[in-house]
């Protein structure tokens, strides 16, 4: 469960979220509208790397915990998201096999041969490419005008998924179309927030990055 717990987590980073904020309503066009520009935008990526700040909020203490790391994306299907501070977890996506590496447990799994990640994997790549913001089948969308930043806002529809997260809100530039900031609310009332920065989009990546180990 806790495998599955990070992975969902990383899932959903495909797409990024952001922080509560006044954000004013758009009629049901204009949300269109920016559902149209933004799944343009990041279909076109081939590639995209970054590095992100996640702080998780846990509702029942009143500290925080931060770690970073680093996250590398290749069309059509191959994701990798690293945690480098304070500890070190690595998850590859890589077609059909899935790779999550701890600092006691490694395993791959064939989505194959596994429905759940089978299903993890699809709507990763959705999200990564824009796709799921126009998937009614996985998410309830809704659009807010932040100022500088567009907000989609997604409710899970499907059982498992309802069962890890009450919502998330993306922020997307409004000049780039490109995520800014993921904000992930449990039904625990805990909250994880990533930050990208440094992103670089189109560029070389290396192959190597997304190797699964035999």
């Amino acid at each position: 469960m806790q495998i599955i717990r990070k992975t969902l987590t990383i899932l959903i980073l495909a797409l990024t979220c952001s922080a509560v904020m006044d954000a004013a309503t758009l009629t049901a066009q204009q949300k269109k509208d920016v559902i149209t520009k933004i799944s343009a935008k990041t279909s076109s990526l081939k590639t995209m790397s970054c590095t992100f700040t996640q702080t998780k909020y846990l509702s029942m203490l009143s500290d925080k915990m931060v770690s970073q790391g680093k996250m590398d994306y290749k069309q059509p299907n191959k994701l990798r998201w690293e945690y480098t501070t304070p500890y070190k977890y690595t998850f590859i996506l890589n077609g059909a096999k899935v790779y999550v590496a701890g600092s006691s447990r490694k395993d791959v799994i064939d989505t194959n041969s596994n429905k759940i990640f089978k299903e993890i994997a699809r709507i990763m790549m959705n999200t990564v490419t824009g796709q799921a913001l126009a998937s009614p089948a996985d998410f309830t969308t809704d659009v807010a005008d932040g100022g500088t930043l567009w907000q989609v806002t997604l409710v899970p529809r499907k059982k498992d998924m309802k069962k890890m997260f009450a919502r998330i809100v993306l922020s997307f530039d409004k000049k780039t179309l490109m995520v800014t900031e993921i904000n992930i609310h449990e039904n625990n009332r805990d909250r994880t927030d990533i930050k990208l920065k440094n992103v670089k989009t189109n560029t070389a990546i290396n192959e190597n990055l997304f190797a699964i180990p035999k």
